[in-house]
């Protein structure tokens, strides 16, 4: 396959991977085994709708290029592979990456920087990206919020009916 079909290849997985994609981030690969790479790949895609995608930095920031993860250029600076999470779960996707760190003893293969809304996050930063709680959990805090006035509201409308009962029934 010639170098310019490798590429085109290239730039054409990373806009599919940018579908629907919440959070890029890219890690260091250098030193990792191929086994390694397709194992964390497995993980990644089972535990959390996550792409793993091995590419020349050149080649990935021309398909980033305009688009709002252009951000994510100052990242782009040695051997990476880049982690497209594609649900927004981004908590359960980061600590799946690093379970698999952890597991596999990968000190030297840290996260880089990552862009989340648009915005570059810097590897110290990602504790704040990984305590965000989920959308549901967020939904059901908001529900719940919402649950309590609604239910004071209705026993302190029932409470007069209540009492009235009460006292016909002494």
């Amino acid at each position: 396959m010639s170098s310019l079909r490798r590429a085109l290849l290239v730039a054409g997985k990373t806009k599919l991977n940018l579908q629907n994609c919440h959070f890029i981030t890219g890690i260091n690969y250098n030193g990792l085994t191929v086994k390694q790479l397709q194992e964390l790949r497995g993980i990644l895609r089972e535990n959390s709708n996550t792409k793993l995608l091995v590419a020349k930095n050149t080649l990935v920031f021309k398909a980033l290029e305009g688009t709002k993860w252009e951000s994510l250029k100052p990242c782009m600076k040695g051997m990476n592979a880049w982690i497209f999470v594609q649900t927004e779960d981004i908590p359960a996707a980061l600590k799946t990456f690093v379970s698999f760190q952890k597991e596999k003893k990968l000190f030297d293969n840290n996260l880089g920087g990552a862009v989340f809304e648009e915005k570059l996050y810097a590897p110290q930063d990602y504790k704040v990206i990984e305590t965000m709680p989920s959308r549901e959990d967020v939904y059901g805090m908001m529900f719940g919020g919402l649950h309590w006035p609604g239910l004071d509201l209705v026993n302190t409308l029932e409470a007069p009916a209540a009492s009235e009962n009460e006292s016909a029934a002494a």
